[in-house]
């Protein structure tokens, strides 16, 4: 009877935590960050942050490229002298409109620290095509499945709810981390004024939006989990008594 009552409560259990799990797609957390759920990643909260920390540290760049010991490697390409190395300067950041080459941006998200944690990146785009409706890349579901972009639609006119958990969203290019494996003068990014992921050349000026694996924020476990788990504890150690006395 006892192992009844067990089976009971951890299937009371397992309905809790499932029915209070049951979330959306994008959550806002503390800190500044917005958690996906589908792909377990997290994004910064304002999509232009680095110009609103520039604004408030005038040594942003100087530190930024301090602490990426003045370079960036990449593939070797036009841009560094087909040596893989690149070496930094202040003109790979725009701090007045929050632009950056696409060393600069590199440069920037390895040095972000947002929510107390480190390891942030540009977007990824792991399956290389370019056109419209892609969302095989972190920027394109994000635009698209996350966001309610349309094709060839401004993501500030045409969006769902989403879109209210985030600050700033430029409408213009967002820098992938992923190059142009074809020429690596280039690299992925997709632009919010239509949805159109394409391959700009790295010295170009856009824009750069920070992403990192897994939820950042500590979820705090439900508090029906520790009810639920005292009362398994507590039969467990009443059929315990009983089969001593």
């Amino acid at each position: 009877m006892q192992y009844k009552k067990i089976a009971l409560v951890l299937a009371l259990l397992a309905s809790s935590v499932s029915t209070g799990t049951a979330q959306a797609a994008l959550l806002a957390r503390t800190g500044g960050m917005v958690y996906d759920t589908v792909n377990n990643i997290t994004w910064a909260a304002d999509a232009n942050l680095f110009q609103t920390q520039a604004a408030s540290n005038p040594n942003m760049v100087s530190d930024i490229i301090a602490a990426n010991d003045g370079v960036i490697h990449d593939t070797a390409n036009y841009y560094d002298g087909y040596t893989g190395i690149y070496n930094l300067t202040s003109a790979d950041f725009n701090t007045d409109t929050g632009t950056m080459t696409w060393f600069g941006a590199q440069a920037w998200a390895n040095n972000l620290t947002l929510g107390g944690v480190t390891g942030w990146s540009l977007p990824s785009t792991p399956v290389k095509a370019d056109g419209i409706n892609v969302t095989s890349s972190q920027m394109g579901d994000l635009f698209y499945d996350q966001l309610g972009g349309a094709a060839w639609t401004d993501i500030a006119t045409t969006h769902n709810a989403n879109y209210d958990l985030f600050t700033n969203i430029q409408s213009y290019v967002y820098w992938s981390g992923s190059e142009y494996a074809p020429d690596p003068s280039a690299a992925w990014g997709l632009n919010t004024s239509s949805g159109y992921q394409g391959a700009p050349y790295k010295f170009g000026q856009f824009y750069a939006w920070a992403v990192r694996p897994g939820d950042v924020a500590a979820v705090p476990v439900p508090g029906a989990f520790w009810l639920f788990g005292s009362a398994i504890v507590g039969l467990m150690g009443l059929k315990r008594r009983k089969n001593i006395g």
